[in-house]
């Protein structure tokens, strides 16, 4: 199948995530998904995919990425493919956001961001984690170890219930410096780790 896709034919993005090719114009071969996230944000929480890989390659910016005991930063036209089963998760450092490109061979993964930002629309607003961790789970998408950790901006694990606080904290102090207002937008809201008996 031969497909082009304008900025305009993508579905509905969420939480800065666009789906440019999806596994239906692929025939299940592969997706790609197109993300702008701005400076010192943690991404989703340490996880796997048991039956597809992923790729990704940073546009512009920089992205800290962890992949097993490692972390390693990229940086313009940088790239970090990830082979099944390897922990992997990433962030965005201080002062400077990410435009990085997600391609996963097989595709499918990339329907997970539609099917939560229904599930969100259909609950009237933000979902559990332990909502997301179930729908996530439909599209290959497995959570690392017993309790969920995620990538600070300075590249640690913490738990995930931590990493949202010293994002901000790291957000704010870097705007500060800068000589810029400190604007924090939380992710999730205040709880949103502990509800689901994880933090």
């Amino acid at each position: 199948m031969t497909h082009i896709v304008h900025p305009g034919d993508r579905p509905e993005g969420r939480r800065g995530f666009e789906i440019v090719l999806s596994t239906n114009a692929t025939d299940g071969a592969a997706s790609l998904v197109e993300t702008r996230q701005g400076p010192a944000w943690s991404g989703p929480p340490l996880h796997t995919h048991a039956e597809s890989t992923e790729t990704y390659f940073v546009v512009s910016g920089r992205l800290v990425v962890a992949l097993d005991d490692e972390v390693v930063e990229l940086g313009p036209s940088s790239m970090a493919h990830i082979t099944s089963g390897t922990r992997h998760t990433w962030a965005t450092p201080p002062g400077e956001g990410a435009h990085f490109l997600t391609l996963h061979m097989p595709g499918g993964y990339e329907n997970y961001h539609p099917t939560a930002l229904q599930a969100e629309k259909d609950n009237g607003g933000p979902l559990t984690q332990e909502d997301l961790f179930k729908i996530a789970a439909r599209f290959d998408w497995r959570p690392a170890g017993d309790k969920p950790v995620r990538l600070t901006p300075d590249g640690r694990l913490v738990p995930a219930s931590q990493a949202d606080d010293e994002a901000a904290a790291l957000r704010a102090a870097w705007l500060t410096e800068n000589g810029q207002e400190a604007e924090v937008q939380p992710i999730h809201e205040d709880g949103f780790y502990e509800k689901a008996g994880q933090s």
